[in-house]
């Protein structure tokens, strides 16, 4: 199923144990060689590169490399090649009694370049929705001839960028976890739930679909303590996470409250309404999301994560730009190209646009 091309937006279980560290604020980057240079002058390859070092990205990083596997973390252009301490607060060790504990890893990293000797297995774009496009341009020569893209970015549309780029081997890795980046650098898991939901996507190209990857990947984030389930079609696993956040993000960001304090709040039908809009414009655009409850479907996540702060709401506190534009917005214009309209998604996406211009201006 291939959906309308989107115009670019106006704008910018085995568990392993977790070693128990004492709790100390940890250095961003550990300064170690020249901006852009590379690591190894030899040739070779690699298993994993976790591409984006927000939070999400240094929680990815973190988990997989303390269940043992070859990670490097792919930073922005210009910045410093070396290590980042990637350190983790309330993942706990199965069995523990619930006391806050700290993973902390230390990742090789640096910008693309750092690897241009290197291949990966395994490229995990871990980007803002906005920087996925730069991120896939800067990356696609690190990937094996026989690796594959896992896109974890929030959105819709990025299997039509990556078709753009060549990219014929793809899965999707939606998240559902509650991650939130304090100011000391560290990533802190927020409530009790989230997994993270891993499907092939048909990138049009004639290949066969990357199941077996999509597998793969499930294995392995499981085997780090990540709850994983894998199913048939990522393109339909898409829309879901689309549901999700078009539903809790605009309004927890606008209202300035955790996921949990949502479904208590008269806004919640607001967040049903949009939630309900992206399921119609899915089943049009031919995906079936007609079983779900969309309603318990966001009371659920706001259970899950319901000491979050949602990214949208972390994105409007840092005076940075929210990826609305790529869920509401797209949800918007694929409606229209279909002849549907959605106005909930129209006015939440308009709102925090409003939001983003006004902070900008003072």
């Amino acid at each position: 199923m291939l959906l309308p091309a989107l115009s670019p937006p106006a704008r910018n279980p085995s568990r392993c144990p977790i070693p128990r560290m004492q709790l100390r604020v940890p250095s961003r980057i550990r300064r170690q060689n020249s901006v852009d240079s590379p690591m190894d002058k030899s040739p070779s390859t690699r298993d994993i590169a976790v591409v984006g070092a927000g939070a999400l990205g240094r929680w990815i990083a973190a988990r997989m490399a303390s269940g043992g596997a070859d990670v490097s973390l792919v930073t922005r252009p210009g910045t410093n090649t070396g290590t980042t301490s990637c350190s983790i607060v309330g993942d706990h060790t199965a069995g523990e009694d619930g006391s806050q504990s700290l993973l902390l890893q230390e990742i090789t990293s640096g910008p693309a370049t750092a690897f241009c000797n290197e291949k990966f297995r395994w490229l995990l774009l871990c980007t803002k929705a906005r920087d996925l496009e730069a991120a896939v341009r800067e990356t696609k020569d690190l990937i094996a001839v026989d690796g594959c893209i896992a896109v974890l970015s929030n959105g819709l549309g990025h299997t039509e960028t990556l078709k753009t780029f060549g990219i014929e081997r793809c899965v999707t890795a939606s998240v559902t976890y509650g991650l939130f980046a304090a100011e000391d650098g560290s990533v802190h898991r927020c409530g009790d739930g989230g997994e993270v939901v891993i499907g092939p996507l048909d990138m049009g190209s004639g290949e066969p679909l990357a199941t077996e990857q999509s597998e793969e990947l499930a294995r392995r984030f499981t085997e780090c303590s990540i709850a994983t389930r894998v199913v048939a079609d990522g393109t339909e696993q898409v829309w879901r996470k689309v549901m999700l956040n078009a539903g809790i993000n605009p309004v927890a960001a606008l209202l300035g409250c955790k996921n949990g304090d949502l479904p208590a709040h008269s806004a919640f039908a607001l967040c049903v309404e949009a939630a309900r809009e992206v399921q119609g414009v899915a089943i049009a655009a031919g995906v079936d999301l007609a079983a779900i409850d969309a309603e318990q479907a966001l009371r659920d996540l706001c259970r899950d994560t319901a000491t979050n702060r949602c990214s949208t709401l972390q994105d409007l506190d840092a005076g940075r730009p929210t990826e609305m534009e790529w869920v509401c917005g797209s949800v918007v214009r694929i409606a229209e190209s279909d002849g549907q309209e959605a106005p909930a998604n129209r006015l939440l996406g308009a709102l925090v646009r409003d939001m983003e211009m006004t902070q900008a201006a003072s």
